[in-house]
């Protein structure tokens, strides 16, 4: 069983680096989420946070990345994504799970966060604070 959900841990990560590369070329804005399989928050909340983050990302100006630090494993196969982004650092400090962290495409630089269990009108000004900010 172990051996499944690492190959399976291994193609979603392979996904994400090969849809961050892609993806980061037009957005003004990572929002990197930090999620985690026992995280109360994530579990509840996840879906429709998605939701509202995909409602409120028409123009395509974010670039959504899951930064998994369920355990070890996870962790690691997060921060290569995070490497390629060049996140890995910034990442470093920004631990709380059931938080995404929105960083200026460009620079890297920190703009805001806020949690998955706001409101969907919350995260959606969240996330139009965040555009404004990116350069």
């Amino acid at each position: 069983m172990k051996t499944i959900q690492k190959v399976l841990s291994s193609l979603v990560v392979a996904l994400l680096v090969s849809l961050s590369s892609f993806a980061q070329e037009g957005a003004k804005v990572i929002g990197v989420i930090n999620h985690a399989d026992w995280c109360g928050a994530c579990k509840k909340n996840g879906e429709r946070a998605k939701a509202a983050f995909e409602a409120n990302n028409k123009d395509g100006a974010f670039q959504f990345v899951v930064n998994n630090v369920t355990n070890k494993t996870t962790k690691n196969e997060s921060e290569v994504v995070l490497d390629k982004l060049g996140l890995k650092a910034a990442m470093s400090s920004n631990r709380g799970t059931g938080v995404v962290y929105f960083f200026d495409a460009k620079s890297k630089t920190y703009i805001n966060k806020i949690s998955v269990a706001k409101e969907d009108e919350k995260l959606g000004e969240a996330m139009n604070l965040a555009r404004k900010e990116a350069n």
